[in-house]
Parts: structure tokens; C-alpha cells; sequence
């Protein structure tokens, strides 16, 4: 097991995590955005800025100082693994910078872009620096976090609908529509459950993988439950609702990729001990 380099892609995904997140928190205290939103316990931003605008610049220089640390990490694989990973590491560098201030204005690009980044991205790009290539069932592999992830953003969306639209924002919800944006919703739940069986079924992944499947059901349940509150509302239902969806989401979107992680290690460990 090489632990150096799992220790590295650690550092350099958590790095890439907490700069994005530092980014959003200042260009949406610095347009103002976080002074219209209502807050829930997962979305509307933090509020620290709003508390202690002093701070502004610092969390500015910690996002760049993390965002630095991320590209030394990926600069180093270039060298030591290959450069087929810098064109991944280029992407993601690209979705970080721009997400809140370009992204956010193309829905589809909005729509994809944390599962590209936390899925497809950081997934095969940490398969390639571990093993020097890459391969189709790790590609469909990595998809489970895509939709997943994509749908964490995408329900987190809605209590912001109208504080994000007066501040230039054009995400899915606000171009198509609160219906749209859950099918949407529906259709990305729908698709990790049939990824996750066409893995299965063609040995992409062991059968204990199965695993899984109760987290990835009640991703589809929280979309048939959100498609009955938005029918209900005459607007976008209220954050007394949505909170407890977006609760289970967290958990889903957490719980899918660590039972996938563990099925693999536990078939890995039999097939050894065999």
C-alpha cells in the first residue's frame, strides 16, 4: 500500500475542498449575496463574514494559500505518476477558481460541476496516481459520487432561489424552474441506483457493494418527498421543510462513497485471504 501517495491525495482533495469553500464565502459576502439569504444549517453560506467582516481578506489569503498547496500536491504527481494527470488537475484548479463568480451563471455547467470535481475528477485522478492508468470500471465507478454529489448542490439550491437570482445567478432552479430542477433531482437519484447495479452485475464491483443500495434508496425517497412539497407550495417550499431533506442529503451523499469504500476493502481482504 503505497501510504504516501494516499496521504497526498488526501491533503491535496481536502485542500481543493476547503479553498472553493473559502471562495464562495468571500465572493458571496463580497456581492452581498450573504446578507439576503436565510440560513439553514446547510446552506446560505456560514455567516461568519457576516459577523466578523474584518476577516474578509483573511479568509481570501487561506483560500489561496490552500488552493497553492492543492496544485504543489498535483504538480508533484505530474512528475512522479505522469502528465495524463495534469489535464485533471488543470480541470479542477479551473472549477475551484471559477465556480461561484462563472459557473454559477451556466445551469447546466452549475448543475455538474461539484460531481465533475468530488466524482469523476478526483476519483480516476486518484486511481491514475496509484496505479499509473486508468480504467472503464473505476470511470463508471466514479459516477455513484457524481450524481450524488451534484444532487447535494442542487437540493442546498432552493432555499437560495430568489437571493441568488438578484444577484446574477443563473443555476438550474432559477433558468427551468423548482419542477424542473426536481426531476432533475429524481432522474440523478434514479441513475446512481441503476449505475450501482449495472456495476454490480457486470463484476465492476462485488456483490457486497449491495451495501450501498439503502443510502442510494433514500435519495430517491427524499426526491419523491421533495417533488410532494413543491406541489403543495404555491412557491418554493419554505426552509422548515427543506432542512430535514437536506439533512438526509448530507448523510446520503457522505454514507454512499464510505460503504462503497468499505465494500471494496472488505472483498479486497477475502479475495486475498483466498
Amino acid at each position: 500500500m503505497q501510504w504516501h501517495l494516499i496521504v497526498l491525495i488526501s491533503i491535496g482533495a481536502l485542500c481543493a475542498h476547503i479553498s472553493v469553500n473559502m471562495l464562495n464565502e468571500y465572493a458571496d459576502f463580497s456581492s452581498g449575496l450573504d446578507l439576503h439569504t436565510q440560513r439553514t444549517p446547510f446552506s446560505g453560506g456560514s455567516g461568519a463574514l457576516v459577523a466578523q467582516p474584518a476577516a474578509k481578506r483573511t479568509v481570501l489569503v487561506f483560500a489561496c494559500i490552500n488552493l497553492l498547496i492543492c496544485c504543489s500536491i498535483g504538480l508533484f504527481f505530474t512528475f512522479t505518476a505522469g502528465r495524463e494527470i495534469l489535464s485533471i488537475g488543470l480541470l479542477g484548479v479551473v472549477i475551484v477558481i471559477t465556480y461561484t463568480k462563472w459557473i454559477n451563471r451556466f445551469p447546466f455547467l452549475c448543475l455538474i460541476a461539484p460531481g465533475l470535481a468530488f466524482g469523476v475528477l478526483l476519483v480516476n485522478g486518484s486511481y491514475f496516481v496509484l496505479t499509473g492508468s486508468f480504467q472503464i470500471d473505476v470511470i463508471m465507478i466514479s459516477l455513484l459520487p457524481f450524481f450524488v454529489v451534484n444532487n447535494l448542490l442542487l437540493l442546498n439550491q432552493f432555499p437560495d432561489i430568489k437571493a441568488d437570482l438578484v444577484h446574477g445567478r443563473n443555476h438550474w432552479l432559477i433558468k427551468y424552474g423548482v419542477s424542473s430542477g426536481v426531476y432533475v433531482y429524481l432522474t440523478m437519484a434514479v441513475f446512481s441506483l441503476v449505475t450501482l447495479g449495472l456495476l454490480v452485475f457486470f463484476d465492476y464491483l462485488p456483490l457486497i457493494s449491495a451495501i450501498t443500495l439503502p443510502p442510494i434508496l433514500i435519495g430517491i425517497y427524499l426526491g419523491i418527498k421533495l417533488n410532494r412539497i413543491t406541489k403543495d407550495s404555491k412557491d418554493t417550499p419554505s426552509n422548515e421543510e427543506l432542512t430535514p431533506l437536506m439533512g438526509g442529503n448530507v448523510a446520503i451523499t457522505i454514507s454512499i462513497p464510505v460503504l462503497l469504500g468499505i465494500s471494496v476493502l472488505i472483498d479486497s481482504f477475502y479475495q486475498q485471504s483466498w
